[in-house]
């Protein structure tokens, strides 16, 4: 895959973006990218530092696509749906926006992406209290409940996850089998929680 002259940076970006699914974030490395781009193996570092940088755009340009996937869904509670289906079908950028590859504070970028998927959910809860008839609720109550949404479907995420890669063979009891028989209908079990944390 060659570039186009004067866009490169993107283009790396693209590439990491596909090497991070295919390979995983901690297998991705300039010298590759170049490889996979025809350019020299110097030419990266002219719009990245280090490998570091480079990722960190990639994990903002994860928390865009997020934030964009859950804004898609018309209703609040299927948010959360719209939420794990990201993040399994995106499981190394996910880990990747929410490891320890980088510190945010370093990376405007990336730190206001991350902000920025924040905001979107509450001003979205905000939309649905006005909905159900609750058009009074404090910011303050309003960051809190986002925050638990967000708390318990990251959980959530975490052990749909390992249920995917043990396989239910792997699986002799505990909340792993909970959660696989809970994951047939997947909705309905974030519906309920949903629906319980945000109850005011």
């Amino acid at each position: 895959m060659k570039y186009h002259h004067g866009n490169l940076r993107e283009n790396l970006i693209k590439e990491a973006c596909s090497a991070c699914e295919d390979l995983g974030w901690e297998n991705i490395s300039l010298r590759n990218l170049a490889k996979s781009l025809d350019v020299s193996q110097t030419a990266p570092y002219r719009h990245f530092d280090t490998k570091e940088e480079l990722l960190a755009e990639v994990a903002a340009l994860g928390f865009i696509k997020l934030s964009y996937s859950v804004s898609d869904s018309a209703k609040f509670l299927e948010k959360g749906l719209a939420y794990c289906d990201f993040a399994l079908k995106n499981p190394n950028t996910y880990d990747l926006m929410f490891g320890t590859a980088f510190s945010f504070s370093n990376y405007p970028n990336l730190l206001q992406a991350s902000r920025g998927t924040f905001e979107s959910l509450k001003k979205d809860l905000v939309f649905h209290y006005e909905d159900n008839g609750h058009k009074n609720v404090s910011e303050e109550v309003v960051a809190e409940k986002a925050l638990a949404v967000w708390a318990f479907v990251h959980g959530l995420v975490g052990i749909l996850k390992k249920t995917q890669t043990i396989g239910p063979e792997g699986i002799d009891g505990g909340p792993l089998l909970l959660m696989m028989n809970l994951s047939k209908d997947l909705d309905k079990y974030i519906e309920r929680s949903v629906n319980s944390i945000l109850a005011i």
